[in-house]
């Protein structure tokens, strides 16, 4: 029997972020970047138009801004993973009765950065990957330009059995971040085995964060920015408590069989 608790995960989280705003600074640097992606991949976007419509397709004019925007997803996905680092941190101190500092968060967290890059980076593939399965499957377009006939539907039913698996995974290793700072692990095998038996739990508490960050993103010009800013904190915050509660209840499991 599960015993996550999805409204009282929510309050519990907004509790923390009340009692130790210094969390969502942690995500500031990282939602920066998350501004700056958008308006490279517009310029991005004209230069190609413009190469189409009268220079023909030249690639050198590209290559400035590619690296460019290279550069800004790696250095933004790896402020994005120290700063869950430190708030991970931070919400442990804090569910012991505790504060850790802003720079004791930063100094601690940097230190995880190197193994939590590793799940991170296999997290974020599966993420693009179910993605971009999703999104063939509603498109017609690059369907129709691979095959035609009956072959699109079976391809189709393929690529959302992909979609399908892929969230399965999303959210069955969604635990790896904490799992992973706090046990000094990569924290794959630790999520896999939590969420066993809470997978539909944790998936509408994913569900509500999404949603959430959806409707932030809206906000015109800075939506994104202050999507990161708030869904950020919120969430790693949120997922921390999970792991919680997830672990207590292992370890509950465990003594009982013992005691049998």
């Amino acid at each position: 029997m599960s015993k996550l608790k999805i409204i009282g995960t929510i309050k519990r989280s907004f509790d923390l972020l009340k009692k130790d705003p210094t969390l969502i600074v942690l995500f500031i640097l990282p939602a920066i970047f998350s501004l700056l992606s958008p308006r490279i991949i517009a310029y991005l976007s004209s230069l190609v138009f413009s190469m189409i419509m009268w220079d023909g397709p030249e690639l050198a004019p590209l290559v400035p801004a590619l690296i460019l925007l290279i550069t800004s997803f790696v250095i933004g996905f790896f402020f994005k993973v120290w700063a869950s680092a430190g708030a991970i941190l931070k919400v442990t101190e804090l569910e012991k009765g505790h504060k850790l500092g802003l720079k004791e968060a930063l100094s601690k967290g940097l230190k995880k950065v190197p193994k939590l890059l590793v799940p991170a980076i296999i997290s974020l593939a599966i993420s693009v990957l179910t993605i971009a399965s999703l999104a063939t499957v509603y498109t017609d377009y690059p369907l129709s330009l691979l095959l035609m006939g009956p072959s699109v539907i079976v391809l189709r039913v393929a690529v959302g059995c992909l979609f399908i698996v892929g969230l399965y995974l999303v959210v069955r290793l969604r635990l790896y971040a904490p799992a992973c700072v706090l046990e000094n692990n990569f924290g794959l095998k630790t999520s896999w085995k939590l969420v066993k038996g809470s997978w539909w739990r944790l998936f509408a508490i994913v569900l509500i964060f999404f949603a959430m960050s959806g409707l932030i993103s809206q906000a015109w010009v800075i939506g994104p920015f202050l999507s990161d800013v708030i869904v950020g904190p919120f969430s790693v915050t949120a997922m921390t408590l999970v792991y919680f509660q997830l672990r207590e209840a292992e370890s509950s499991g465990e003594e009982r069989k013992e005691s049998l």
